[in-house]
């Protein structure tokens, strides 16, 4: 039997094996790490959900059909819903900042990830893909992106053994698509090689856009106390062949000189399996300090007047949104019906969190 319903249940399109489809389970929990849903369904399990999640929106509210069933859209637009908000950012000083830039700060799925040899369907092959090194990365990167408006992304670093080319660096950044289709992105960092390796190992670092999961702000200070940017990373590989289950971490480094991950170490003792060698699932710890790239990716220094101008205004305007909403809360009280007064409360309040003067406009209808 076949079960219909008009809106398809976010767990059909990311569930992770959980539900009846897992067309998105690839790329949003594991590789992005960007879970919509979190929590079980999250990589790994833990990780916070959307806090459009416990609102009941499912992802086709979000990313509307174009065309029936598999013409979804991928880009969506906080607007929709949030009128308020957008039209106070395109005011504000943060007008080139996506929302998801504050408003998501965990990731998780793969840190790492290592191609080498091992066993796909039962038969020796030379790219067995090693990438369940799953984790949390917090908070993420900020760059920009083709069109210079600051976003999220989720950087980890890759190999790829037994490559008989040499491959020459590129520096900087190269979008997967130029005329921003999506802002994907990688670091090509060449081909290197050590002794009793498998051939030359290409290595590159992934940078994916990510949108989820939404929730509570970062704070100003996440971004506006150093221009250094720097995202920490815990994992746990176990994958089924390689070495039994370890640990590590690692962390990424975004400043004026460029992208940098570092520090990558094992936290716990690599045991491999048999007929396993290191070089195949982990060369990253024969491979050194080569994961950078070129370019400026530091947060631009704030005028510490006009941020501590902006920080004040917005505590006034809060301080009489509370006037407000004490009032609002002594007519709910008696019973009085001020829905319509409590959603343009919850609207001045929303947009005086983005650009102070634009819930003035608010003011006059709550007062």
């Amino acid at each position: 039997m076949h079960a219909f319903t008009r809106t398809p249940p976010s767990a059909n399109c990311s569930g992770g094996g959980r539900s009846t489809f897992v067309c998105h389970a690839g790329t949003m929990e594991r590789r992005r790490g960007d879970s919509y849903l979190g929590k079980d369904f999250s990589e790994p399990p833990g990780l916070p959900e959307d806090v459009h999640v416990a609102k009941k929106i499912e992802c086709v509210d979000c990313h509307q059909s174009v065309g029936g069933m598999g013409h979804i859209e991928r880009k969506a637009t906080c607007q929709d819903c949030h009128i308020e908000v957008e039209e106070a950012m395109a005011k504000s000083v943060h007008k080139n900042l996506a929302c998801e830039a504050c408003h998501v700060k965990i990731l998780g799925g793969y840190e790492m990830t290592s191609w080498g040899p091992g066993m796909i369907e039962s038969k020796p092959n030379p790219f067995k893909k090693y990438s369940l090194y799953y984790g949390p990365q917090e908070p993420p990167i900020l760059i920009k992106d083709q069109t210079g408006r600051w976003m999220p992304v989720k950087i980890w670093p890759n190999t790829a053994g037994g490559i008989k080319e040499t491959v020459m660096p590129k520096p900087g950044l190269i979008f997967r698509w130029p005329k921003g289709e999506t802002h994907d992105a990688y670091a090509q960092l060449g081909t290197f090689n050590f002794p009793g390796g498998n051939n030359n190992y290409l290595a590159w670092l992934q940078v994916e856009q990510v949108a989820h999961p939404l929730g509570k702000s970062r704070t100003c200070g996440s971004c506006h106390d150093s221009p250094t940017q720097v995202a920490r990373a815990t994992w746990h590989y176990f994958d089924n062949q390689g070495a039994e289950p370890f640990d590590g971490s690692q962390k990424v480094v975004a400043d004026k000189n460029g992208l940098h991950v570092k520090d990558i170490m094992a936290t716990s003792k690599i045991v491999p399996m048999p007929e396993a060698k290191t070089e195949y699932f982990a060369a990253w710890l024969r491979l050194g300090d080569i994961w950078k790239t070129s370019g400026d990716f530091s947060i631009p220094k704030s005028d510490p007047a006009k941020y501590r101008s902006l920080e004040a205004d917005i505590r006034k305007v809060l301080a009489q949104l509370d006037i407000i909403d004490k009032k609002l809360k002594t007519s709910e009280a008696r019973g009085e019906d001020v829905k319509k007064l409590r959603r343009r409360w919850k609207e001045a309040r929303a947009a005086a969190m983005h650009e102070p003067g634009s819930a003035l406009r608010l003011f006059d209808e709550l007062r």
